[in-house]
């Protein structure tokens, strides 16, 4: 049976130091992860302080809180946003807060009383009030938004481009 062979080699030694280079960075991407982070966290935070808008772009509904005194949802203390981490390690990132009330705003929530008398709290205007349950809407700070995804991107090409040239690390 006849067949063709091809067969490839790198004759150039530059050429096997820049993959050398490759694959080592990509056995430990703590530098690239640490900079995706630091976009992650400061898209959150953004959201949080000034946007409102979840990553994909939609509007979150307005709290009760900034609907009547004005100012950001989520934003009345700024300790949500100051909350806001970053994790990294050489494979990936992790962006989050630790505080107990994070994920409620994140996912959203319904709060049902314990007792049968209802929820009694008072609202962000003084007034005192007793229902039976309150809907928190989702409201996502976390996620990567497109403009995100993108600033992604140009941070993994730029972090190989670099290896190639002989810079990044």
């Amino acid at each position: 049976m006849a067949g063709v062979n091809i067969r490839f080699g790198l004759e150039d030694l530059q050429a096997a130091v820049s993959l050398d280079q490759i694959a080592a960075a990509g056995a430990d991407l703590f530098p690239l992860m640490d900079a995706i982070g630091r976009v992650l966290v400061n898209g959150a935070v953004e959201r949080i302080t000034v946007t409102n808008i979840d990553p994909d772009g939609i509007a979150w509904p307005q709290s009760f809180r900034a609907e009547t005194f004005g100012g950001p949802t989520l934003h009345a203390t700024g300790n949500l946003a100051r909350s806001i981490t970053s994790a990294p390690d050489e494979h990936q990132v992790r962006v989050g807060s630790n505080l107990i009330y994070a994920g409620v705003h994140q996912e959203g929530a319904i709060i049902r009383p314990k007792t049968a008398e209802g929820l009694y709290f008072m609202l962000a205007d003084g007034e005192e009030v007793v229902v039976g349950e309150v809907t928190i809407p989702r409201r996502a700070y976390l996620g990567i938004s497109t403009a995100e995804r993108e600033d992604i991107a140009d941070l993994t090409v730029g972090f190989f481009s670099g290896l190639l040239d002989g810079g990044l690390h």
